[in-house]
């Protein structure tokens, strides 16, 4: 929604958690799947809560609870979780008949009570109602005594479900995921569809910009650049920390503002006019944060002329905020010529990776890359 796409650690625990759920149903074989349901039951207790209250029946404890209490919670996030495991059904030998959701969002228990009620056997497995023939399917039923009135109701209408129904004998059965496009379990699916509802933007958003020629952290540090979230001197002081000085630590000229120390500080202006100088693009202007972040490429570059030229201009506000964490913090003199360096390097090392078989030359990066604005 306009961020930088990384999520809420809330969304991202509970589908975490709610792995264990799809684990649980599909690694029927596996010893932890045993150990759990030596000690919560068939279903693992993963059918418990299902009220949708948030708390879950006393006796379960410790991290086995706190995976069934996330599907509770994911439900009320308003994304149907607990809903979204059905049976996909070959032979019918491990599923049961009433109690998995195999003809769909539901189970047959809860869809036909007066039929579950009269059920002899009611853990039965589907291929034990159902029995696959040359002819089509037949059914194999086991009441307490022949079913009437509302009850023969019920029966009509389970009928008309399984027609057309088939058992695949030679075919184990599995699970499919209701909330995914191929029907497996995804942890990003997970996490986006309860991001939705976690959360909210107020009023429309601000696309943040992306540049796919440089790494996620560039990206980063110019979302806060723009949102005035550098940590410089002036907004350490709105937040109420108490600094011996909220001069620029650099050039103690004036105050360290983003703008200030990103553009106007003695130091920035120089390594700016010497990368203006080195692309043949003129001198400097002292362009505003805004300006120098959001392009303002001219219109001759052509289209992935301006996006190289974005990236050096990201790539040289990153690393003038980095060489002055260097100076305050590692009291690492300033050396413009060095940083201009830096910046050749790793501009050329990022957009190289990046540039989809465009090859960069090395030597004409250095001498003459304005070539780069216009033929790529």
């Amino acid at each position: 929604m306009g961020g930088l796409n990384i999520g809420s650690l809330k969304s991202k625990n509970l589908s975490l958690l709610g792995k264990w759920w799809w684990r649980f149903k599909t690694e029927t074989d596996a010893f932890w799947v045993k150990i759990v349901r030596s000690i919560y039951g068939s279903s693992g207790g993963l059918e418990l809560g299902s009220d949708n209250s948030h708390s879950i029946a006393s006796g379960l404890s410790g991290l086995w609870r706190n995976i069934i209490n996330a599907g509770a919670e994911i439900d009320s996030l308003n994304v149907p979780f607990r809903g979204s495991f059905i049976k996909h059904i070959g032979n019918g030998s491990s599923t049961s008949f009433w109690d998995d959701r195999w003809l769909g969002d539901f189970k047959l228990r809860d869809k036909f009570q007066r039929l579950f009620r009269l059920a002899r056997d009611k853990e039965a497995a589907v291929s034990e109602r159902l029995i696959m023939q040359d002819d089509g399917l037949s059914t194999n039923w086991d009441w307490l005594r022949t079913p009437s009135g509302r009850t023969n109701s019920e029966l009509t209408e389970l009928m008309e479900l399984l027609a057309g129904f088939r058992l695949k004998n030679d075919e184990p059965d599995g699970w499919r995921w209701a909330l995914s496009s191929n029907s497996r379990f995804n942890v990003k699916d997970l996490t986006k569809a309860i991001d939705e509802y976690v959360i909210s933007v107020s009023g429309i958003p601000q696309e943040t910009m992306r540049n796919n020629f440089v790494p996620k952290k560039v990206e980063i540090f110019v979302w806060r650049a723009l949102k005035n979230r550098l940590p410089v001197k002036i907004e350490l002081d709105k937040r109420g920390i108490d600094l011996h000085s909220v001069r620029c630590p650099l050039c103690d000229d004036d105050l360290e503002s983003v703008d200030h120390s990103l553009i106007f500080c003695k130091h920035s202006s120089e390594l700016w006019n010497r990368v203006f100088g080195w692309w043949k693009l003129g001198s400097f202007s002292n362009y505003s944060v805004g300006e120098i972040l959001r392009g303002n490429a001219p219109v001759s570059m052509s289209d992935v002329g301006k996006k190289i030229w974005q990236a050096i201009e990201w790539i040289c506000a990153y690393y003038i905020w980095k060489n002055r964490n260097n100076k305050i913090f590692r009291d690492k003199t300033w050396t413009t010529p060095i940083s201009l360096n830096e910046i050749q390097i790793k501009s050329f090392e990022w957009i190289s990776q990046r540039s989809k078989g465009r090859k960069l030359d090395w030597l004409t990066w250095l001498s003459d890359p304005n070539v780069y604005l216009h033929s790529l």
